[in-house]
């Protein structure tokens, strides 16, 4: 199996594992209930035993989803067996309610964990892989992390080498989250927007703000060369009044190129292996430079044109999510730049940049063979 395969065969494993998630809601939610009750101390223990297991259940879901004769999830749960890690979970909480049926202790941990501390009541949670595995790539778990490190680094009692080490932990979370692909450096970006507006007091404004971003990349939305008329259109100045209807065409219907087929299978590809909606966007600016796309003008009409496209493909993200994410690219955010931390749109971001430039050269390649081959015939 090449890496491409690997990958997409990882994309359909985590499809399937959203899909058991969405099929167990109350089993999820009691779970999901149960670990953010927990203290930090449990909390960082219960994740590093799951964490261990990524690389073989990830391995181990490749063999299974490519062998006929297994049943769906039942090899991974014996892995989740094998290694004990229900068993780490339920004995880490099962520790942790003793201690807690106790009175609130005087030390800085022992009141930490008393703040967190779980309800008496026995909860009756039945660990299985697909449900912690849920938990981790759906759930909020390095978000917990990081907000439950953060609150132990401001402790008026933390002193300064606890912070300093509360403040490399939050930095090896957020980099194992992004590097391993469990979330994207969007995602941060809104999870702290939203964290400082509410410390601040300025939800409101927040709100607005989240709202904006998203109205950039409504219906209307297009470069200013969008909107000039394109070949056999009515000029600006004699367009009626009012919101122009959008286009709801699959992809190939826009592209003026003789190997539609090859373009399309190169960008195929592309979203198999680039999950996140923003990296999912790239593709309708790089149509555009290689002017490759007739018609197409707004982000709806890219974004519905590739769920019309790609019906079938499981790492597909939604509808919505593509068209916002192409509004996204084009706004300021805290990125990495040139090797540097600075505000620019989100789509110059180094990772962006590079994802971009190969995707250009990819399609390049293939538009350049088509014209090759025209001009011997």
């Amino acid at each position: 199996m090449n890496m491409d395969e690997q990958k997409q065969t990882y994309e359909q494993f985590k499809a399937d594992i959203l899909q058991w998630k969405d099929a167990h809601r109350e089993e999820y939610t009691r779970f999901a209930k149960m670990m953010a009750d927990g203290n930090e101390v449990q909390y960082l223990a219960v994740c590093r035993a799951i964490f261990k297991q990524l690389p073989g259940i990830k391995k181990e879901w490749q063999i299974s989803w490519c062998d006929d004769s297994t049943d769906s999830f039942r090899n991974i749960g014996l892995h989740f067996k094998e290694n004990a890690v229900p068993g780490q979970i339920v004995e880490l909480y099962r520790k942790q309610r003793e201690e807690d049926a106790t009175s609130p202790p005087s030390s800085f941990w022992g009141r930490m964990k008393y703040i967190f501390r779980q309800s008496l009541r026995k909860r009756f949670v039945t660990l299985s892989a697909p449900l912690v595995l849920s938990w981790l790539y759906y759930g909020k778990s390095f978000e917990a992390m990081v907000d439950m490190v953060s609150r132990q680094a401001g402790h008026p009692k933390a002193g300064n080498a606890e912070r300093m080490g509360c403040s490399i932990v939050v930095k090896q979370i957020i980099e194992v989250s992004i590097k391993n692909g469990f979330r994207t450096q969007e995602d941060w970006d809104k999870h702290f927007a939203m964290k400082d507006a509410i410390e601040k007091g300025s939800i409101g404004e927040w709100a607005l703000q989240s709202l904006k971003d998203g109205m950039r990349c409504s219906d209307t939305e297009g470069s200013p060369a969008a909107t000039e008329s394109v070949s056999g259109t009515v000029p600006q100045a004699q367009r009626t009044a009012g919101k122009k209807k959008i286009q709801e065409r699959p992809l190939a219907d826009y592209l003026k190129c003789g190997n539609k087929e090859e373009v399309l299978q190169c960008i195929r590809r592309f979203v198999s292996i680039n999950t996140s909606a923003v990296h999912q966007a790239l593709p309708f600016y790089v149509l555009k430079e290689l002017g490759l796309v007739v018609g197409m003008h707004a982000a709806k009409e890219y974004s519905v044109g590739m769920a019309l496209q790609f019906p079938d493909l499981p790492s597909l993200k939604s509808e919505s999510a593509i068209r916002q994410a192409v509004g996204f690219l084009k706004t300021a955010k805290h990125v990495i730049k040139d090797g540097r931390d600075q505000s620019a749109p989100l789509i110059e971001s180094d990772e962006n940049r590079e994802l971009y430039r190969t995707l250009v050269q990819e399609i390049k390649e293939i538009t350049t063979d088509d014209e090759t081959e025209t001009a011997a015939g």
